[in-house]
């Protein structure tokens, strides 16, 4: 039951990092400032932020959920 719970947990964090970036794009806001945004909101590393942005860019990650 625990393991269920934690992917629903980690699936609705990313539609939350997806909707947030994709509201962020569509201001036009700078992608470092994005970055900045989901290090700061999500506690992610830099490296993962960067994978999401280049993955909602590309238009890949929006897809999958």
């Amino acid at each position: 039951m625990c393991n269920i719970s934690k992917g629903v947990e980690e699936k609705g964090i990313q539609k939350g990092i997806v909707a947030m970036v994709s509201v962020l794009k569509e201001l036009q806001i700078a992608d470092d400032i994005i970055l900045s945004k989901i290090w700061e909101k999500f506690r992610l590393t830099e490296e993962t932020a960067e994978t999401y942005l280049k993955e909602i860019t590309l238009g890949d990650l929006k897809e999958n959920i």
